[in-house]
């Protein structure tokens, strides 16, 4: 069996997982206006960044890491792996009995476009003649780190190097599902006894002219100029594409028996994963949802669960117009007359869409809601779409006796990822 005994979150809605579920509860939006230098010229206009307060701490917290100079997705992630290993009280530099086996514990992570440095090779493909004489002539304008800071695989290597962590360590990069299948991965990893403990989970940050450009000119990003906080509103008759969102959710897998010998708290039970593509087309889900509901089915038959055990799902719920049919489709397809009964929720309504990083903090919070019987709202829900049918827990919290929860994940490119979490008895 494998639980999760440790939780750890960056988003913009705070840096602790307590004020991240507190919030959330409360509706309160992490959404605000783009503040970057012309920021006024951006088709998009609301994003969901960290405060810049909470970037300073983050930053102070790190600063004599290999990992500095504005590396927004990396220090992220040692954030929320730190956060997260401070709640599962793991103790990795010491040497008394409840320190695990080094060897035994690893990091899975997600990674998505590297975009820390991108800046200055942008500013150096812009100012000098791209060509093999002007590079000779000008190289040493470019961070010699631009490269290296934009490794896929530098989020799970700093946490591994950081806080000791010398076992399994694996960096999946599969769009917006990569932070599930982070997830996923581990889990089965730890349930094989490949690890005792795994952090695995997701960061990332793309608020920049770089990451916006990318979304609108695949008119996917919101270019609504209503209040920022409104902008994002899944499953909404009037919704108009995503929010991008930054930040990192992480969290600590553990194999049962070792969990319980050195006391750990449990917070839940992952019992399931199912993973799918669509082999439709690059930016668009199918429209009959047929990847995500094998990505569910696979999941349920992972975890040896009924249709009806199913108490809540945690969305994808980008708010675009595809996805949000698309999904709902996938889960009436799935859960047939149940899933009227099943109380669904959109996380991006609150933090925006943290792209490879989104299944992470979205983890956490379905985590929190099996652990706590309650289920934060999908905010901006005030114009149902008739195709968008079921309940998605409108604009009010709820206290449910949640047995069960799915946690959803869907990608560019057709990626699905599913995963079951179960209160732990």
């Amino acid at each position: 069996r494998v639980v999760i005994t440790g939780l750890g979150m960056a988003t913009s809605l705070g840096l602790d997982v307590e004020e991240n579920w507190r919030k959330a509860l409360n509706g309160i939006s992490g959404i605000k206006e783009l503040s970057l230098p012309n920021a006024e010229k951006s088709p998009v206009q609301a994003v969901g960044s960290v405060n810049e307060a909470d970037w300073n701490i983050v930053q102070d917290e790190f600063r004599n890491d290999a990992a500095r100079e504005g590396e927004r997705r990396t220090l992220f992630a040692l954030w929320a792996a730190q956060s997260a290993l401070k709640d599962a009280g793991l103790i990795f530099n010491g040497c008394d009995t409840h320190t695990p086996l080094r060897n035994r514990c690893g990091v899975i992570m997600a990674a998505g476009l590297g975009i820390n440095r991108l800046e200055d090779i942008q500013r150096w493909i812009r100012d000098k003649e791209f060509d093999l004489a002007g590079f000779s002539r000008e190289y040493k304008d470019v961070h010699r780190e631009s490269l290296i800071k934009n490794n896929s695989n530098r989020p799970a290597a700093l946490i591994a190097k950081r806080f000791g962590l010398n076992g399994y360590n694996a960096t999946i990069t599969t769009a917006c599902a990569s932070a599930s299948q982070a997830i996923g991965t581990a889990y089965r990893a730890v349930r094989r006894g490949d690890a005792d403990i795994i952090a695995a989970g997701g960061a990332d940050s793309m608020i920049n002219p770089v990451g916006l450009v990318f979304f609108v000119l695949l008119s996917a990003a919101a270019v609504s100029t209503e209040s920022p906080s409104q902008v994002c509103r899944p499953f909404d008759r009037k919704r108009s594409g995503l929010v991008m969102g930054e930040g990192a959710g992480i969290i600590i897998l553990e194999e049962e028996s070792h969990a319980v010998k050195r006391g750990a708290k449990i917070y839940a039970e992952v019992t399931g994963y199912g993973s799918t593509m669509d082999a439709y087309k690059v930016t668009a889900p199918d429209p009959q949802g047929t990847g995500a509901e094998h990505s569910m089915m696979n999941a349920l038959k992972d975890a040896d669960m009924g249709l009806d055990e199913i108490d809540y799902i945690n969305a994808h719920g980008t708010s675009t117009k595809l996805n949000d049919t698309a999904e709902t489709l996938a889960i009436k397809k799935v859960f047939k007359e149940h899933a009227h009964n099943i109380s669904i929720n959109s996380s991006k309504a609150l933090i925006g869409h943290l792209l490879a990083a989104s299944g992470g903090p979205e983890f956490v919070f379905t985590t929190l809601s099996v652990n706590r019987d309650k289920l934060h709202p999908t905010i901006n829900l005030k114009n149902p779409d008739p195709k968008c049918d079921l309940d998605y827990v409108p604009n009010v919290a709820r206290e449910k006796n949640v047995r069960t929860a799915i946690s959803n994940s869907f990608g560019f490119g057709g990626q699905n990822a599913s995963l079951v979490v179960r209160k732990y008895i």
